[in-house]
Parts: structure tokens; C-alpha cells; sequence
């Protein structure tokens, strides 16, 4: 695994790569960044299936690449972006939390991506959910039980528009609460469909 920087927009956009293969893009709750998927396992387990790059977001508390103020749509389109500038067509998306709620903007705004996995998303309301109606792409929405931030009450308005697993005695977290069963589901989900 190595860590490198980019410039995207006059940006300075760190990521994680390792593993070898086809691409997966993972991006990070709004508490972590690209480190969180390292120290997890998660990385090293999906990195034995794909080229794995873990983005540092310009947001969230810890990011180590450079912040900006945006609404979560505005981060969808910054998010193509930076996979132009890493020579990524349209891989499949991994997002947790505020990431989740970006990956399912950039899917709504018919960016392209070959898959999207979603962990606990927010932000899940109407006009989000209306534009995601007829994307054509496989999602997976995955919830921990015990999820208090994103409650897996909330599976209900994704069930039309994708996949959902509920993780048992997993929190809002749940890829770090119980990563071996999170790295099955999304490898079992992408087998599927990439």
C-alpha cells in the first residue's frame, strides 16, 4: 500500500492505494478518513480482490486532504473529478455515513460507476431519493442493528432502489464494528455485479 497526493481543482487530494486488479474506491465517514479502511483490515481484505483506493474526502474531521465547504451533491461531482485524475472510468463506490449520502448523489447525477455500496447513509429525503428512481446501477445498502445515527429504519426508503443487509450487533459503523462480515457482504454484492 501506498499513500500519494493529487491536485484536483487547485485541490490537494491524498488516497491509499494497494492490492491489484480491477478498481474500488472507498471513502470515509464524516469522524475518519482513508487511514479508518487500514486499521479496520477492510483495505488488506478487499485488497487481495481489487486495486483498492481509500480517498480522502475534502470533508469530515480527520480528512488529510484539503477541506471545502459544499452541499453532499457538490462533493458527488468533486468525486468524478478526482477519479478522472486517477485514470478511474467507473468503479464501484464504497461510502459510510456522509460518504453514503455523496455516493448515492453522484449515482442520482448519472455519474458513472459500476456499483455503488452505501454503510448507514444520511441524508436520505426526497429529492435525493427521487433522482436516484431509474439510475440503473446495483446498490448496496448495508446497516449495522444498532445503527442510532442513520437507523436501520431508514433501509425501508432504499428498498426500491437497492439491496439492503442488516448487519447484527453493528452500530452506525458497522464496516469497523464487524469488518470480516462487511468484507463478505460487499464481495458476495460485487461478485454479483462486476
Amino acid at each position: 500500500m501506498s499513500e500519494n497526493y493529487i491536485t484536483v481543482e487547485g485541490r490537494r487530494v491524498r488516497y491509499l492505494v494497494g492490492g491489484s486488479g480491477r478498481p474500488l474506491v472507498l471513502l470515509h465517514g464524516w469522524s475518519f478518513n482513508a487511514d479508518t479502511w487500514v486499521e479496520s483490515g477492510v483495505f488488506n481484505s478487499l485488497a487481495s480482490h481489487f486495486a483498492v483506493y481509500a480517498v480522502d474526502m475534502p470533508y469530515g474531521i480527520k480528512t488529510k486532504s484539503e477541506r471545502f465547504q459544499a452541499p453532499r451533491r457538490e462533493y458527488a461531482v468533486f468525486l468524478r473529478k478526482v477519479l478522472d485524475a486517477l485514470g478511474l472510468a467507473d468503479p464501484p463506490l464504497v461510502g459510510p455515513s456522509a460518504s453514503g449520502e455523496v455516493v448515492l448523489w453522484y449515482v442520482a447525477k448519472r455519474l458513472p460507476t459500476k456499483a455503488a455500496v452505501v454503510v448507514g447513509p444520511v441524508g436520505l429525503a426526497g429529492e435525493l431519493l427521487e433522482e436516484l428512481r431509474g439510475a440503473g446501477v446495483p446498490i448496496l445498502a448495508v446497516w449495522g442493528e444498532r445503527d442510532d445515527v442513520s437507523p436501520p429504519s431508514k433501509a425501508s426508503l432504499l428498498r426500491d432502489l437497492a439491496k439492503v443487509m442488516i448487519l447484527r450487533d453493528a452500530g452506525h459503523a458497522a464496516y469497523l464494528d464487524k469488518p470480516g462480515e462487511f468484507v463478505e457482504v460487499v464481495l458476495d454484492f460485487l461478485r454479483g455485479v462486476y
